[in-house]
């Protein structure tokens, strides 16, 4: 039965959108109305062409005269603007509880006396020198961005997050209370919930699909992808590598190039449907990431993922499980071995492929993660 509690739902990004922040946002909002009544969707934030010049300039400067970046997405004009615009969407609106992923610059100068309830994959002390995006700032951006994550943290009462990479993070650097830190993991970016029977009909004893699901061919390990791949083609082993979501500059007989599949267009989504269900591994050696909802959607359609222990990956993929975590500092070689073991033990690529539809059915999707947020959101009314 759904909870007749009236919930605000803050997102600096589009919610309807199903690439907003990796469709992570859709999805939330959709489990969220399974849940409630009534869900009163706040965002998107609108640009503020002033805002996002000064911005700019300002980065342009620091590129100038010190070689360093500015943080244009968390600082304290367009956290004043982004507050300001919540707070305008909320007057006189009757709302009893507020839920707000991934806003910190929306809440950072909040005035409200609504229970807020946050859910975020990183701080951004983590993010710091580690997320490609977060390299090289001055140190008076450093310094704005940590004020607005804080400030944020001061005017939430429950918070959530992905993994316990992130939650420990959160508890140590905001000094909170472990009673009002909860984790909790999101799901695959799909409105369906894959065939069993197309999953365990996969034939792994003719060529093997390996599938590179990512926008970023450097940031998520495509190098060493490619040099994986050819090590086993050299070793006799018959696979092909799929690269979907970015265009990187090879060519090579046993490569497809899928640019990228738009999940709000119904055809691009159904092909994206038919390419996981051909895939037999994925492959994404990602070399900084906060969680992994692309490891989410292998999990739904059984597909074992080699990848690295790294960030939040672990959340998602079990090293031995539903998958190999392999160290930061691993090569080509390493994970060419990985795979090896499991096209040479096909008894164990079942397994895997067992307990990655097993992982998905009893953490990874988000019925599940919706039915753990309505008791948080919940207990913040009592």
């Amino acid at each position: 039965m759904k909870n007749k509690n009236i919930i605000g739902f803050i997102t600096v990004l589009d919610p309807r959108d199903k690439t907003s922040w990796s469709g992570t946002h859709y999805r939330m909002l959709k489990a969220l109305e399974k849940e409630f009544e009534t869900v009163v969707v706040l965002g998107p934030i609108p640009n503020s062409r002033v805002i996002s010049g000064i911005v700019n300039k300002i980065d342009v400067l620091a590129r100038f005269f010190l070689n360093k970046k500015y943080n244009k997405e968390q600082n304290i004009l367009k956290s004043w603007y982004h507050s300001k615009y919540i707070n305008k969407r909320l007057k006189n609106k009757k709302i009893d509880l507020l839920f707000a992923p991934a806003s910190s610059t929306a809440l950072a100068f909040l005035n409200t006396k609504i229970p807020i309830c946050t859910s975020d994959d990183a701080t951004v002390d983590l993010l710091i020198d580690y997320h490609p995006g977060y390299f090289n700032f001055f140190k008076f951006s450093l310094i704005e961005s940590k004020y607005i994550e804080r400030k944020a943290a001061s005017k939430v009462t429950y918070f959530t997050f992905s993994s316990e990479w992130a939650s420990k993070d959160a508890i140590k650097k905001y000094k909170l209370k472990k009673k009002d830190v909860f984790i909790t993991k999101y799901g695959a970016n799909v409105d369906y919930k894959p065939q069993k029977r197309n999953i365990l009909s996969r034939d792994y004893n003719s060529t093997i699909k390996i599938l590179f699901l990512a926008r970023h061919w450097e940031t998520k390990g495509g190098p060493l992808v490619f040099e994986a791949l050819k090590i086993l083609l050299e070793k006799g082993y018959d696979v092909t590598l799929t690269v979907c979501g970015c265009t990187p500059a090879i060519n090579h007989p046993k490569v497809n190039i899928i640019p990228f599949l738009n999940k709000n267009i119904v055809t691009q989504e159904k092909s994206f449907k038919e390419l996981l269900y051909q895939t037999h591994l994925m492959f994404v050696p990602t070399r900084a990431d906060c969680y992994g909802i692309a490891f989410c959607e292998a999990s739904a359609f059984g597909i074992p993922v080699i990848t690295t222990d790294t960030g939040g990956v672990s959340a998602v993929v079990e090293n031995n499980y539903n998958g190999f975590t392999l160290p930061l500092d691993s090569n080509a070689e390493d994970y060419a071995n990985k795979i090896q073991i499991l096209l040479n033990n096909l008894s164990l690529i079942n397994n895997m492929v067992i307990n990655s539809m097993h992982k998905f059915e009893a953490e990874l999707n988000w019925d599940s993660w919706g039915k753990k947020m309505k008791e948080i959101l919940l207990s913040m009314s009592n």
